[in-house]
């Protein structure tokens, strides 16, 4: 299992980290304040986060608020299947659909379906005020 650890003691995260390696586990990154732990998961997307609630500067709630934060993005994210996560990723590297189905060997017609189901499923309905697959996107990219 991939594991992030943020928590502002040095000795407590040093700790937690050689307790979960010693048992199998992956520590991708051990940090010490919630600015670090949504880069953190970002970079590493990590199963688990391990956080601490009091963190720097204020040592009130910033490590539950970006745990909430954190939650709120996997949720919409976890609807998706494993294709239309490919697809996802695919699309914030800037790929066509048509590039997409030929990365995927998918038709064009499947990929239009996934990138339907992907709108569906992060709440994007058709609109002509917004550009859902930016917005997709963004919501992939999202720390």
């Amino acid at each position: 299992m991939r594991i992030v650890i943020a928590e502002d003691a040095g000795v407590i995260r040093d700790g937690l980290s050689l307790l979960l390696t010693g048992r199998g586990h992956e520590v991708a990154a051990a940090v010490g304040d919630a600015a670090a732990l949504c880069a953190a998961v970002a970079e590493h997307r990590p199963d688990v986060a391990v956080v601490d609630i009091r963190m720097p500067p204020t040592h009130t709630d910033e490590g539950l608020r970006a745990a909430i934060r954190l939650r709120g993005r996997a949720e919409d994210l976890r609807e998706l299947t494993d294709r239309e996560r490919d697809v996802l990723a695919l699309m914030a590297e800037g790929r066509s659909n048509a590039a997409i189905a030929s990365a995927l060997f998918l038709s064009y017609g499947s990929v239009e379906k996934h990138v339907t189901q992907i709108f569906a499923k992060l709440g994007l309905p058709p609109s002509r005020g917004d550009h859902r697959r930016v917005l997709a996107v963004l919501r992939y990219l999202e720390p």
